[in-house]
């Protein structure tokens, strides 16, 4: 069969269109991240308005469609109000949803407002000491093997790689919070995950305490092992408190007893318990 010249310029074109469909997504993606880090970086202040459609349609090399549907995501993520005629507007810092993985992903080491930084580590410091006293009573074989195996990834990568180990330490906390078998708890784990990647980005090198780390994050694993739902609790105080050393935060006024006290015989100090983790996060 002959084709046309026609036919061939119809193919090209549809061909074109295709892959231009294809690239739009990960162009969109690119953009809302960039403008979020022009905003959590203090680039653009919050208050201000972000440049005018037009401006910003040649800095990314899209349309006005694109732009508005980026803006929309950020609106959606409490970062930005759009105002007609007016233009859109970065909302003051109390309302960014910084919960979202998103917005803590592309926070990065450029987000250093400590405020912030303490109130993500006292949220640790709530969530974090439950998960680990219900994954001692709750833990099957396969939670119990996940972070045996992320604290063996943590001691293999240490002291010479610092990303495999922030990503062993990351699996090995997720763990802890699947092992809970809490609905609330495992639906926290994203937020958690993003929240530990942020700080490790903020921080950029492990803990100067290597081995009393991994101690501390094996510890955690033995108390869940032998049900001990105390020890599992007081050994992830104790790593936070180390993260909260690492970014130079104060020390915190919550302690096991703190948060839930203790009647009766006082249990042994999480030092005797001879366990299976890392990075002092």
């Amino acid at each position: 069969m002959r084709i046309s010249p026609l036919m061939i310029d119809r193919r090209t074109k549809a061909s074109r269109l295709a892959q231009k469909r294809k690239r739009k997504p990960r162009v969109l993606r690119e953009i809302i991240a960039s403008l979020a880090r022009r905003v959590l970086s203090g680039q653009i202040l919050p208050l201000e308005y972000l440049p005018k459609e037009s401006l910003l349609c040649d800095q990314y090399g899209v349309s006005r469609t694109v732009i508005r549907e980026a803006t929309k995501v950020l609106e959606s993520k409490g970062l930005l109000r759009s105002r007609s005629r007016v233009g859109t507007q970065v909302l003051d810092v109390k309302q960014w949803n910084m919960l979202d993985p998103d917005l803590l992903a592309w926070a990065g080491p450029a987000f250093r407002d400590p405020a912030f930084v303490n109130s993500l580590m006292e949220t640790r410091r709530i969530i974090e000491p439950a998960a680990a006293e219900l994954a001692a009573e709750r833990a099957g074989p396969r939670d119990l093997a996940a972070m045996d195996d992320a604290c063996q990834r943590m001691r293999a990568s240490l002291p010479h790689d610092v990303d495999a180990c922030s990503e062993a330490d990351i699996d090995f906390h997720t763990a802890l919070l699947l092992g809970s078998h809490n609905h609330v708890l495992i639906q926290l784990a994203s937020v958690i995950r993003a929240s530990l990647r942020a700080l490790f980005e903020m921080t950029t090198h492990l803990g100067s305490a290597h081995e009393q780390a991994l101690h501390l994050h094996e510890s955690v694993v033995e108390a869940v092992r032998l049900r001990r739902s105390d020890a599992a609790r007081s050994a992830i105080l104790k790593i936070l408190d180390a993260a909260a050393a690492d970014l130079a935060l104060p020390p915190s006024s919550i302690t096991p007893e703190t948060l839930r006290p203790i009647s009766g015989e006082t249990p042994a100090p999480v030092g005797d318990v001879v366990g299976a983790d890392f990075h002092t996060h």
